[in-house]
């Protein structure tokens, strides 16, 4: 597209409309050393053009060309700089009355606690200032901590100032977790400890490799060593730095995902906290918590005398890498699939219908994937049955998602008992491999 851009090409711009101070120092002191003023520049007219709403008009490079004072050739070389930097995401878009278009998609610069943790960034600043500037500028950015020696904390407690009802808190414990689980961080993967165990091959990763790392890390579960082993043996003898495919061979030929030790065994109390969930639901559920996409398909496979395909991981890996369903709601897509659906592979356009329906339905727990699947089975319920598998509130059809998801081929569909037996042996195959 670059050689293609026109002073005539219209743009649209989304992002942040404006800057808070921390990120304007970041910019300024930290990332224009390594990218240069005309990119600098540029990322700020561009943050100019946004309004309130976080997306621009549709403008016209000339006005662009205007603004920053400058030629196409040397606006193609600013944008790349900050596309290659992670601050800026380029997108063409076709349309038959407009012909080519463009959107750009901002990304606010790391603030400098975050910029100095990482260790590329802070080399490429190094490399372009010198050490001696480099380190006036940890010094002036790093946390102002004062001498408490002979200081007293007067500061006032929590009780000291707020009445606190504990019955009602404990009332609303439930709702309150499920909000917990929305924001939180899904990962407690030390990066930190990964970094510093690349660092003994002499490796540094840069951000676009970090994001596919992690798309990597959620699929199989690795810990930060068996990880760092990963990416030095499928970084060996590279001139382009990491190998992904070969990594993806390595760790699929190599290991077996992890699996928490403390998935092992199920607390009693889990099940017996049933909610509106039944105790093969709330297995389900704790499972999908607690283990890698990868091994909840392989144990779903093994139970069926099947065996997953390099398609079906490959499909679970682009879904993670979208980043819009956390592990544990993949997990329960995949059990519909295989198990309540009772398909004998995962189908990639079925896979990307729920996947997109549920998203866009805010989708985050396994607990609200139940739900769902089940208020909607629960629309087309004929004739109740005795047996109720695995959250379902059986249904004499087996469609569990709004109309407008197509289908694929149906197969025979398990009887309640062969799928509750199924998901029984599917629990302790889990297990099994935590053992190992």
């Amino acid at each position: 597209m670059a050689e293609e851009l026109k002073p005539s090409t219209f743009y649209t711009v989304y992002g942040e409309p404006q800057l808070d101070q921390s990120k304007q120092d970041a910019l300024l002191y930290l990332y224009q050393p390594i990218i240069g003023s005309s990119a600098s520049s540029l990322y700020l007219t561009l943050i100019s053009d946004i309004m309130l709403d976080g997306k621009s008009q549709s403008l016209m490079h000339t006005d662009l060309l205007a603004a920053i004072d400058t030629g196409l050739t040397n606006l193609i070389k600013a944008r790349e700089k900050l596309e290659g930097i992670g601050l800026l995401e380029t997108f063409e878009v076709m349309n038959e009355e407009m012909g080519s278009s463009l959107i750009y998609q901002l990304r606010p610069p790391l603030v400098p606690e975050k910029f100095f943790q990482d260790p590329l960034m802070a080399y490429l600043l190094m490399d372009k200032i010198g050490k001696h500037r480099y380190e006036r500028l940890v010094e002036r950015f790093k946390p102002k901590n004062f001498d408490t020696e002979n200081a007293k904390n007067i500061t006032k407690r929590f009780r000291d100032v707020y009445r606190f009802d504990e019955t009602a808190f404990t009332s609303h414990s439930d709702s309150l977790e499920r909000t917990q689980e929305v924001f939180e961080d899904k990962s407690d993967f030390d990066w930190t400890l990964f970094t510093q165990q690349i660092k003994r091959f002499n490796l540094i990763m840069t951000l676009d490799e970090r994001e596919k790392l992690q798309t990597f890390q959620r699929l199989y579960g690795l810990n930060e060593l068996d990880l760092a082993e990963y990416v030095a043996k499928a970084s060996a003898g590279e001139e382009k730095g990491l190998n992904f495919n070969y990594l993806r061979q390595l760790i699929n030929k190599e290991k077996r995902p992890n699996i928490p030790a403390e998935s092992k065994k199920i607390p009693s109390e889990s099940l017996t906290t049933t909610g509106n969930f039944s105790s093969q639901e709330l297995e389900i559920i704790t499972q999908s918590k607690k283990i890698a996409p990868v091994t909840f398909l392989r144990a779903i496979k093994r139970e069926k005398g099947g065996f997953e395909t390099n398609t079906e991981v490959r499909l679970l890996e682009e879904l993670i890498g979208r980043n819009l369903l956390p592990k544990s709601v993949i997990n329960i897509i995949i059990n519909y699939i295989l198990v309540i659906q009772n398909q004998a592979v995962i189908n990639a356009n079925y896979l990307n219908a729920i996947a997109n329906d549920w998203a866009q339905k805010k989708i985050t727990t396994p607990e609200e994937a139940i739900s769902h699947v089940r208020k909607n089975n629960q629309k087309l319920v004929r004739k109740p049955q005795a047996t109720r598998p695995v959250y379902q509130k059986r249904s004499g059809r087996k469609e569990a998602l709004p109309e407008h998801i197509k289908q694929p081929p149906k197969e025979k569909k398990l009887t309640p008992e062969k799928e509750a037996e199924l998901n029984r042996k599917l629990a302790e195959y889990l297990s099994k491999e935590g053992d190992d």
